[in-house]
């Protein structure tokens, strides 16, 4: 059967993940968790989690947030998984169930951390909220005065109880809940551009898009490159650190940037300069942003080499997945910062939605990423690609990007 496994990220106050939720879709109509029976959903998460991709690859090593009905908890299953990797997610359909706060209770006798997922709060369910750690609230089910009021009212149950908001969408959101005392928060908001107008742009983000502008020029010139770069203490250093790593092991100490900039040729300059550049414009911005863009460049890649086009042509595979939250990380509109980016027409097509093969692949792994399924499958179809493909290059790509060195 085929087993979409996803991850979205769960942040703290300061948009640090701290956590993911392991997301499962199995089929062509399974948009939501509700398509399909929980505890197949659950019983085939922890299948790939556990035998096929692993979770600490899934996660980077971060505690796993796993759904969880009521017979899979009477059935003992979370006992597979290790107490210090994951958080039990009690389903809000279970909340009901004969017997089932005993039965969480006993988790947590035994090391487990539990969460109350979509939690509305009733009298019946002070015995759940004993054993809880975390309680998830559904910021799309309340109105902002029940959303601010929720901390408190619960809160005064149960000392230490930490509370998540999820489904938050928009940095007003985000603020709202931070303001009414929510501590991890769960998500797209980080991936969306900030309401903040930006009143300039900041010397040091300029400086890396003329950078990135000379060295996407057709003639490149290494010698214009060496300059500008030797310009930049922090730069230079990085780069040669880069290539005297074991990453490269070679034989030789390369010494000058420039020596830098030839051994590793246009194309992998390219791409270096690129992962450099998008750490540096997301200085301000969640790290996982910039997490998602590496593993959507990367992953992009991937499909390109399954769909066998040319080598030359991997590298703009690869800047259209990393640049597709460029509006994100920026904080302005997508259209103004597009005709500025230094990369050919075709990936600027692909970035600004004109739909050429470059936007097929980056729209694919974006699907795959938030699990629109339906949408998923069709482009799927469209390019010709066989499931299990895609499945490779998601999980190829999480490794890479997992075990990539920063310099």
């Amino acid at each position: 059967m085929d087993v979409v496994v996803a991850r979205q990220p769960i942040f703290n106050r300061y948009k640090k993940a701290k956590a993911y939720e392991l997301l499962f879709r199995r089929s062509l109509s399974s948009i939501s968790y509700d398509a399909f029976d929980g505890e197949t959903s659950t019983v085939e998460l922890l299948k790939a989690s556990l035998s096929v991709i692993g979770l600490d690859i899934l996660t980077n090593g971060l505690p796993a947030f796993i759904n969880f009905t009521g017979k899979l908890l009477r059935d003992d299953v979370p006992s597979l998984l290790p107490p210090d990797k994951v958080v039990i997610e009690v389903l809000e359909t279970s909340y009901d169930e004969v017997g089932i706060s005993d039965v969480v209770k006993d988790l947590k006798k035994k090391g487990y951390k539990i969460a109350l997922d979509d939690f509305l709060y009733k009298t019946e369910y002070d015995n759940l909220i004993e054993s809880a750690d975390y309680i998830k609230v559904d910021f799309l089910q309340l109105n902002d005065d029940e959303k601010k009021e929720y901390p408190k009212k619960v809160g005064s149950l149960k000392n230490n109880l930490i509370f998540l908001a999820e489904k938050i969408e928009t940095y007003d959101d985000f603020l709202l809940a931070k303001e009414s005392g929510y501590s991890l928060f769960q998500g797209y908001f980080f991936s969306k551009p900030s309401s903040v107008a930006r009143k300039n742009f900041p010397v040091r983000k300029q400086f890396i898009l003329n950078l990135l502008e000379e060295a996407y020029k057709e003639d490149w010139k290494p010698d214009v490159l060496e300059d500008m770069i030797k310009k930049d203490l922090s730069l230079s250093l990085r780069l040669l650190k880069f290539m005297n790593s074991v990453y490269f092991g070679f034989r030789n100490k390369v010494n000058s940037i420039k020596q830098a900039i030839v051994l590793l040729g246009r194309n992998e300059f390219l791409k270096w300069l690129s992962l450099i550049a998008l750490g540096e414009l997301a200085d301000d911005k969640p790290e996982e942003l910039v997490t998602l863009s590496i593993l959507r460049a990367k992953m992009c890649e991937n499909i390109a080499q399954i769909l066998n086009r040319k080598k030359d042509e991997l590298s703009s595979f690869f800047l259209t997945g990393l640049f597709s939250s460029i509006d994100a990380l920026l904080d302005l509109p997508r259209s103004e910062i597009i005709s500025e980016l230094p990369v050919n027409d075709c990936v600027k097509d692909a970035l600004l939605g004109v739909k050429n093969i470059y936007f097929d692949v980056c729209e694919l792994v974006i699907f795959y990423e938030k699990t629109e399924i339906d949408k998923f499958y069709k482009l799927l179809g469209k390019l010709n690609l066989k499931f299990d493909d895609v499945i490779k290059a998601y999980l190829e790509a999480i490794k890479w990007s997992s075990q990539l060195i920063t310099f």
